[in-house]
């Protein structure tokens, strides 16, 4: 094989869907995997701080011994991989957030994506579940067409590691997955 290349990635419009937002969060996130300088920044878990004056380096620190020499980087060097690259490239392509927002507020990937999520109003909540009842076939609509909405609207409400939704207080351990009575 070649290479393998993700299709160009596009910007994000004033109105989106959760499937159409997913197709762009993957891309972009796939896009930025392929530069091995991105993968730390873009492991689930990893946070850095808010850029300011008094910390301009994200709380990022240099890489030590246990890096190999050829590997090593400063943390200026980082900061610059995750500034200008990184948070850049999203900020590229997400003008409903402005750029300075997303390089010197968000302390991680998944935060960008809370805060996209929360602007289209498709944030995962106990609460969002209640829109479930607002979903409609709608005029010209296929019935595949509205049975994939439904699914898709219960799959981005399941329980997952790290989510925001938990059951009675506690936070799951394992992606939930969707029961065979569900998928049909």
């Amino acid at each position: 094989m070649a290479g393998t290349r993700a299709p160009k990635q596009w910007s994000l419009s004033k109105v989106e869907t959760i499937t159409s937002f997913e197709a762009w969060r993957q891309n972009i996130q796939y896009t930025l995997s392929l530069d091995q300088n991105f993968a730390a920044f873009l492991a689930d878990g990893y946070t850095w701080l808010k850029k300011t004056n008094v910390n301009p380096l994200h709380g990022i620190a240099d890489d030590g011994e246990a890096v190999a020499e050829a590997n090593r980087r400063t943390a200026a060097q980082k900061c610059i991989h995750l500034d200008l690259m990184l948070l850049g490239q999203i900020a590229n392509y997400c003008p409903i957030i402005s750029r300075n927002t997303i390089i010197k507020n968000f302390t991680s990937i998944n935060s960008i994506w809370q805060s996209i999520r929360l602007h289209y109003g498709f944030q995962s909540t106990c609460g969002h579940f209640l829109d479930f009842n607002s979903i409609f076939w709608e005029q010209n609509e296929r019935p595949e067409d509205l049975c994939q909405r439904l699914t898709s609207f219960i799959e981005d409400n399941m329980l997952r590691t790290g989510g925001n939704i938990h059951h009675h207080g506690e936070v799951t351990e394992t992606d939930e997955e969707l029961s065979p009575s569900l998928k049909t």
